[in-house]
């Protein structure tokens, strides 16, 4: 089986960040075919790693930061249909694109891999341009999908925000007040470290209920797998 090329060159379509390239994992067990995708991707922009086995496949996609996946079906160790199932299964892979090459061409086995949580399925032989266009067009649907959350995100912590700051700006501003005007007085030699430390504590919250207003999708590790938006005062 061949991978038909293009007849004229390939030139790289603009990136939205110059120095950001999709990673593409091939899995494909021919090495004629696994060389010329590879080749042909390098060519288009993409970073590519290359494997020749299911098993192999799992690992590289767990491990090597990858975007998306161009998997043949039939692979040693384990099949394309399974290493598909597993990537969709694994949180850490779930969202990753996956494109299936195979020579079967019957409805079946398009289900299966459809079912299995292909993002895409081609029948070989596929043009390198047919390729590449649905795989630019499946990153490019994932990271604006990726884009709309990151802004629902943002638009919940800035509501959320926006209540803390109304509710505790109030006492907060009646508490140092108070603590301002008993410093003042003169009456509280017998406590005033105490008073002071109490001052400092308060104004070290204002300091913080004023970063929540100018909060960034920053997280933090918190306790084991939890996180929590980072308002640490520099």
């Amino acid at each position: 089986m061949t991978f038909r090329s293009p007849d004229s060159g390939l030139a790289p379509p603009p990136m939205g960040r110059a120095s950001v390239r999709p990673h593409v994992l091939v899995a494909e067990d021919q090495e004629p075919l696994a060389g010329n995708l590879e080749q042909i991707l390098r060519l288009d922009g993409f970073e590519v790693t290359t494997v020749r086995d299911g098993p192999a496949a799992l690992k590289a996609a767990r491990t090597q930061g990858v975007d998306a996946v161009v998997l043949d079906v039939m692979l040693p160790g384990l099949d394309g249909f399974e290493v598909c199932r597993m990537l969709r299964a694994d949180r850490a892979t779930s969202r990753m694109v996956i494109v299936m090459l195979t020579a079967l061409d019957d409805t079946a086995s398009k289900l299966e891999g459809l079912q299995g949580g292909a993002d895409d399925y081609m029948v070989k032989p596929v043009t390198s341009r047919e390729l590449i266009a649905r795989l630019r067009s499946r990153l490019g649907h994932r990271t604006a999908s990726a884009e709309e959350v990151r802004r629902q995100r943002l638009q919940a912590i800035g509501e959320i925000a926006a209540a803390v700051c109304h509710e505790i700006n109030s006492p907060l501003t009646a508490a140092l007040g108070t603590l301002d005007l008993l410093l003042m007085s003169g009456q509280q030699a017998a406590l005033e470290a105490e008073l002071r430390q109490c001052q400092a504590n308060l104004v070290r919250i204002g300091e913080i209920v004023g970063r929540l207003g100018t909060v960034e999708d920053r997280t933090v590790p918190y306790l084991g797998s939890c996180r929590m938006v980072d308002l640490k005062v520099m």
